[in-house]
């Protein structure tokens, strides 16, 4: 992208010189006398803005045309240039000019050429001033922080060439409800609006269409609408296009196939309803050197002669639907001598097969991204042979083998990115000889081993390494004391059950994530000083031992996640100090003590988890004002009072996990303005007073995912064991989404929800051991999912629904402690379900019929042939004992051991009675 950037900037400002040739006009010289009118308007001008950095320290003296950014003819002497753009794009907050500016520019009647980009004018509207500068050819307002509406007098500048109103997304906001005043600026080669917004001019494309000589045309992020396909366009001449990021949301228009001069197309992030891959834009466009329709609904096959189009140099198609054979795609004859191809970006589409043999063909290539794709096979040993490699992104496909030597060869890699595939073989063998420039090195999730006894040491200095579900362990790998500029350590489920060095302390790294595996040691006192750039920290699911340093205040951390080891100890009061802290996760461990209160000063804090601990004491209150808050888990510890009140000022709460505690009091009603919530459990505490009857406000139910964290807990509501009393609300049968709710072991009363049914996604109910009455609604016979069902331990009555639905929970304990309730499962039976007469008559003969001949027949041979049977049954047995004597001993000594015993259980039971008579017949004495 940077290439075809540099390509496009070179023809623009070749347009701008030849004009500037063609009229004569060049830097003044020195034996050129400024105008004093033009030098007293740039002296106005100059008052009217801020300068922090002193940009304009020339602008003394009387010769104008020597000051800074300023060119005047070299035969009048006239302004003809007046360049202030920032010369610091990336600095914007220190270099820039800002200010007022003061009409006293019109005073410059002969001014071409007007760049105020990259500066801070914010608050400020284009000045309608500006239109009366009819001179003027160039005009480059971009980044500049201008507001409103773009004045239509700009129609004036009927000899503009160049326009470039384009801003970023957060520098000002710039809007258009018509393009009308473009169409008379006939020059007008150049037009840039990028993050304009035009959602409201409708017939933009008709403004636009006046533009014949347009060469270079961008409107990316403008919000676009109503983009015709059919028309025809008549700037033919256009050679850059960049439509990019509108949303369209229609087929890719007409015009674009006929534009045959296109040297760079941007058509990505507009959801084009058309499923094909537009090829015949490619086909028109000889030239085209950069192509990028990535992040759209494009479906179907990808080209399988794209490498034969010698001068492209880009091509970006990643986040689409495209399949194929990516063999196909890159092999074949070029058709030239050598592919220019820079950058190949095929990643998140479907692409399978194994990858070709033909990349020693791709010379240039410096980007090339296959990932999230379903391509297997082996990695090929010619991507040895792509010299000019910078990046190689090949992860989440299913790529097996090892990792080919010939890797060791692109002297030029930078990043390097495996990541679950299932390459496997051992990492300390590859040949990384030549890979001095590598700064990324990403093999996470493979099958790969680290052979620790060796003596390895890498030729880089990895920036940025993942190792992670790679068997690195047991031994903690010493090679990484080399790795002086490393700033992510990502070793999480690594085999290491070594303790942690003390080495590792000293190496400056921003991002560690050495969790789940079986890690010793504590993390030291003084981690603030010698870690001072960290800001994440994730050791979850080690053996760690020891307390919680306060010395992680000193630091600007992002997350810190410890759970899962065996920290003991209270929380640091400092903590808090870090306004940036999005995640804090001590959970599973042995900490006590309260929740400092500054806890509440981490204001960008959206998961807390504490769970699993022995805190005390009451809540802050304060945490219900955490604005960005979504997960709370403080589950599973000793915290007593109130419940905290949740409510407006923690609008995002996703999860409320409160469960195994000791509150007492009521449900906050606030707890039904979380219109977010999905989990919500306040299980096993002391909790009493009726449930709010106004949760129906929770709408939004439904699965997520939170910091990575799959929800399994899905939609629920768990208030079981507690002292909860009075109705089940109405209002929960609102929650369409519901999957789990559970109100079990508490003193509801009242009967169960009529309308219990329309929870069509309910999976689980449990409303056991309460005082419910009534019957069990027949709508609860309806629900689809339900897996679960717990009514036991009820006052209910009644029969029990019966369908399809409820097999799944056909089990008599479901009902069991409802004496009232009849029929299946139960051996109650209800009235009218009476079982057969005493007459003999049942329900399947209660005519009175006889039975048919066929079934008297099979009884009367049934009792016929029973007596023939035992009388050849027992003479067999009697033979056997007669000609066997062996069995015959053994037959007779176990009969007497029966009898036996059964003589000596029978004389100690007459005893037994004996006695006990005896001793009744004393107490009535």
């Amino acid at each position: 992208m940077a290439s075809c950037g540099g390509l496009v900037s070179t023809v623009l400002w070749a347009i701008f010189l030849i004009q500037v040739i063609e009229t004569g006009h060049s830097k003044a010289s020195t034996n050129v006398t400024c105008i004093g009118a033009e030098r007293e308007a740039l002296l106005k001008f100059k008052y009217g803005l801020t300068d922090p950095w002193r940009r304009l320290k020339s602008w003394t003296g009387e010769e104008c045309c020597k000051w800074e950014g300023v060119e005047c003819n070299n035969k009048t002497g006239h302004v003809l240039k007046l360049d202030l753009h920032n010369p610091c794009i990336e600095q914007t907050n220190g270099m820039f000019l800002g200010g007022k500016i003061v009409p006293s520019l019109t005073e410059l009647k002969y001014l071409k050429y007007l760049d105020l980009s990259v500066n801070n004018f914010s608050t400020q509207k284009i000045p309608m001033f500006f239109a009366s500068l009819r001179k003027l050819e160039y005009l480059n307002l971009s980044n500049a922080c201008f507001d409103g509406h773009i004045p239509r007098q700009l129609n004036n500048l009927s000899k503009l060439q160049y326009l470039d109103l384009s801003k970023a997304y957060d520098s000002g906001y710039l809007t258009s409800y018509n393009l009308d005043w473009l169409s008379k600026s006939s020059s007008l080669k150049y037009l840039h609006m990028s993050f304009v917004d035009l959602s409201k001019a409708k017939d933009w494309f008709g403004s636009i269409n006046m533009l014949s000589s347009l060469q270079s045309l961008e409107l990316s992020n403008c919000g676009l609408q109503d983009v015709p396909s059919s028309l025809q366009a008549n700037f033919t001449s256009l050679r850059f296009l960049d439509i990019g990021s509108n949303y369209i949301n229609s087929s890719i228009p007409q015009w674009i196939y006929n534009l045959s001069k296109l040297e760079h197309i941007d058509l990505s992030s507009n959801f084009f309803k058309e499923g094909r891959f537009p090829m015949a834009i490619i086909e028109n466009n000889q030239r085209l050197s950069f192509f990028d329709a990535s992040a759209n609904s494009l479906q179907g096959e990808f080209p399988k002669n794209m490498s034969s189009f010698c001068k492209l140099q880009v091509v970006q198609l990643y986040h689409n639907s495209l399949n194929g054979n990516i063999s196909v795609i890159l092999d074949g004859p070029l058709g030239c001598r050598q592919s220019k191809w820079k950058i190949f970006d095929v990643s998140w589409n479907k692409f399978s097969g194994d990858l070709s043999n033909q990349f020693g063909d791709f010379k240039e290539l410096e980007l090339l991204d296959l990932s999230s794709n379903l391509i297997s096979g082996s990695i090929p040993a010619n991507l040895g042979e792509l010299t000019s490699l910078r990046r190689l992104y090949l992860e989440d496909n299913k790529l097996t083998g090892t990792i080919p030597e010939s890797i060791g060869q692109l002297s030029n890699l930078k990043d390097l990115r495996l990541w679950n595939n299932f390459l496997h073989g051992v990492i300390s063998e590859l040949h990384f000889e030549n890979l001095k420039s590598l700064t990324i090195l990403d093999f996470s999730s493979n099958q790969l081993i680290l052979n620790v006894s060796s003596t390895w040491v890498p030729p880089f200095q990895v920036g940025e390494l993942d190792l992670s579900d790679c068997k690195v362990g047991p031994k903690f790998p010493k090679w990484l004391q080399t790795q002086r500029n490393i700033t992510e350590l990502i070793m999480s489920n690594a085999s290491i059950t070594d303790d942690i060095p003390d080495w590792l302390w000293d190496v400056n790294i921003s991002f560690m994530d050495i969790s789940s595996n079986l890690l010793r040691g504590q993390v030291p006192k003084d981690i603030g000083d010698k870690m001072p750039r960290l800001t994440e920290l994730k050791l979850e699911g080690n053996n760690l031992t020891g307390g919680i340093p306060s010395s992680l205040c000193k630091l600007n951390l992002y997350e810190i996640n410890l759970s899962k080891n065996q920290l003991f100890g209270k929380l640091p009061q400092c903590l808090g100090a870090s306004q940036m802290l999005t995640i804090l996760s001590f959970g599973d461990n042995k900490l006590y003590g309260q929740i400092p209160k500054s806890l509440c000063h981490f204001r960008t804090l959206g998961m807390l988890s504490l769970r699993g601990n022995g805190f005390t004491g009451e809540i802050p209150n304060c945490l219900s004002n955490m604005p960005l808050m979504e997960f709370l888990d403080l589950s599973d510890n000793e915290f007593t009072g109130r419940l905290v009140p949740f409510g407006p000022r923690t609008p995002y709460l996703i999860v409320i996990n409160l469960e195994k505690n000791r509150f007492v009091g009521g449900i906050p009603p606030q707890y039904c303005q979380l219109k977010f919530l999905q989990f919500l459990s306040l299980a096993q505490n002391n909790i009493s007073g009726p449930i709010p009857n106004c949760f129906d406000g929770m709408m939004s139910m439904g699965t997520s995912q939170i910091y990575g964290i799959a929800l399994l807990y899905f939609c629920t509501i768990d208030l079981s064991a507690n002292m909860l009393d009075g109705q089940i609300p109405k209002e929960f049968t609102k929650l369409v989404r519901l999957e789990n709710l559970n109100l079990s072991q508490n003193k509801l009363s009242g009967y169960i929800p009529s309308n219990i049914g329309a929870l069509k996604n309910l999976e689980s109910l449990d409303l056991s051991r309460n005082k419910l009455s009534g019957t069990i609604p027949s709508s609860i016979s309806s629900i689809d999912f339900l897996s679960h069902l717990n009514l036991s331990f009820n006052r209910l009555y009644g029969p029990i629904p019966s369908s399809d639905h409820l097999r799944t929970v056909d089990d008599e304990s479901v009902y069991r402690g409802n004496d009232g309730l009849c029929g299946a499962p139960l051996l109650n039976i209800c009235p009218g379900d009476e079982p057969p007469s005493s007459d003999g008559r049942d329900g399947d003969n209660s005519n009175g019929d006889k039975p048919s001949e066929g079934d008297l027949n099979i009884r009367n041979w049934f009792y016929a042939g029973l007596g023939p049977g035992f009388t050849v049954g027992f003479l067999g047995f009697c033979s056997v004992l007669h000609f066997k004597g062996s069995w015959r001993i053994s037959y007779f000594r176990a009969m007497d051991k029966a009898i036996e015993k059964f003589l000596m259980m029978t004389m100690i039971a007459m005893l037994w009675f004996k006695r006990t008579f005896r001793q009744r017949e004393k107490e009535l004495v």
